[in-house]
């Protein structure tokens, strides 16, 4: 019996078994690559259709079975536009007050290319003019009026040069997130969530 199985065994093709397990395993990276490319309708897209463009919209509290995106936090409140620059550029801007506030500007594929975070120092005013052209996110680079040095501690900043930033994207999800502080700080966190614009620019976008 012994010598039937090991006879078996040495006459499996030992190549044969390796390429098929390698095929296998190429197979299922491919699959699980392939996956969002086959599923009907992305976080995103059914965020785009149900938000009209260019403007800013307070979302409702995050609560079980009612998320409008992925992985938001019960414990934050949002505000998003859903930004489109067919038409022409869009002006976008934002008050940070506190740590714990953030902007950020997401791609149609999830990809976030622009974050502005709230600091402890001061209020963070952000002003952007999102315009036409070749999407930052797809360049790798980086805003123009951002300008990167050294503090006097040796650290890593990145300040602004001009009043407002200009960003390349054709089409995308702005999300502001304000940290929900209780029943007596909701007041001003969604009077702050209101004052943040997302419209059509009517200055020039050269």
């Amino acid at each position: 019996m012994l010598k039937k199985l090991w006879a078996r065994v040495t006459n499996i093709n030992v190549p044969l078994v390796a390429a098929a397990l390698f095929a296998s395993a190429i197979l299922h990276i491919l699959a699980t690559l392939a996956t969002p490319l086959f599923t009907p309708t992305s976080a995103y897209d059914r965020l785009a259709r149900a938000l009209p463009a260019n403007t800013m919209h307070l979302l409702p509290e995050v609560a079980p079975g009612a998320q409008p995106l992925p992985f938001l936090s019960s414990d934050a409140r949002y505000a998003v536009c859903h930004f489109d620059t067919s038409d022409g550029a869009v002006s976008l801007s934002a008050v940070l007050p506190e740590p714990g506030w953030m902007l950020a500007l997401y791609s149609p594929q999830g990809e976030a290319f622009f974050t502005s975070v709230g600091t402890p120092v001061r209020r963070t005013e952000v002003s952007l003019m999102i315009v036409p052209g070749e999407d930052i996110w797809r360049m790798g680079a980086r805003p123009t009026g951002l300008v990167t040095g050294l503090t006097n501690r040796g650290t890593l900043t990145t300040v602004s040069r001009d009043s407002m930033l200009t960003i390349p994207a054709n089409e995308g999800i702005a999300v502001l997130r304000a940290p929900d502080q209780g029943e007596a700080y909701r007041n001003r966190t969604l009077a702050e969530l209101g004052r943040a614009l997302c419209e059509p620019s009517k200055g020039r976008t050269s």
